[in-house]
């Protein structure tokens, strides 16, 4: 297996990858329950329109490839957080109006998630999802050490932060070297919230663990 920067090539199938990845996830479910085609088909449509969105702005987005086949993805911002360009913009607002609710249901998400986010400049993993078939062999953790190395060669990044809604997914993460920075209800859905400081001694990370009295 091998892990490359996604193209546009990969959209397609990155999105088919993760709808089932997804499929029980207690976040995607309260985001897409009331799209009129369904959570899963409303899963890949996000999916792919994030993916095309962060390859756009050239942002970190990955995949994981075996046999020309991708079978996970791990996608998000670096230490920017730049504007929706157009089209991207406008699909996204189709996107929430044909969703009802979808639009109060994200912005109450964001709330929560960025209360916990640490000050320092960082790196934040948005997704990150393997094919259920290829579960359990390490892809998933190959492509969280890609992303962290990213935000480790960074200067200005103090780590990656990330938020998820499922507890296999937390257990995943605290295994990885992240720490609970926060946890909260999101209408009957339980939100966490993580943060892994880089190790690489950049003024970034340093500045945060000032901040966080983490001295050694």
């Amino acid at each position: 297996m091998t892990i490359e920067d996604a193209t546009t090539a990969d959209v397609e199938a990155a999105a088919k990858v993760l709808e089932p990845a997804f499929a029980n996830d207690a976040l995607v479910a309260y985001f897409f329950r009331t799209h009129p085609e369904g959570v899963g088909p409303a899963s890949r449509r996000f999916f792919s329109l994030l993916l095309r969105l962060r390859i756009g702005l050239g942002m970190p987005a990955l995949v994981r490839v075996e046999d020309g086949r991708v079978l996970g993805v791990a996608m998000g911002y670096d230490s920017e957080r730049p504007a929706w360009p157009e089209p991207f913009a406008s699909q996204w607002t189709r996107f929430e109006e044909e969703t009802p609710g979808l639009a109060g249901r994200i912005a109450a998400y964001e709330a929560l998630s960025r209360s916990h986010e640490p000050p320092a400049p960082h790196y934040y993993l948005g997704v990150l999802g393997v094919h259920p078939s290829a579960q359990g062999q390490g892809a998933g953790k190959a492509l969280l050490q890609a992303f962290c190395r990213r935000s480790a060669a960074d200067p200005l990044s103090s780590g990656v932060y990330l938020d998820t809604g499922n507890p296999a997914s937390l257990e995943f993460y605290l295994r990885n070297g992240f720490v609970l920075r926060g946890e909260d209800e999101l209408d009957g859905a339980t939100l966490w919230c993580v943060f892994r400081s880089d190790s690489s001694g950049s003024p970034a990370a340093r500045r945060y663990e000032e901040r966080s009295g983490r001295h050694g």
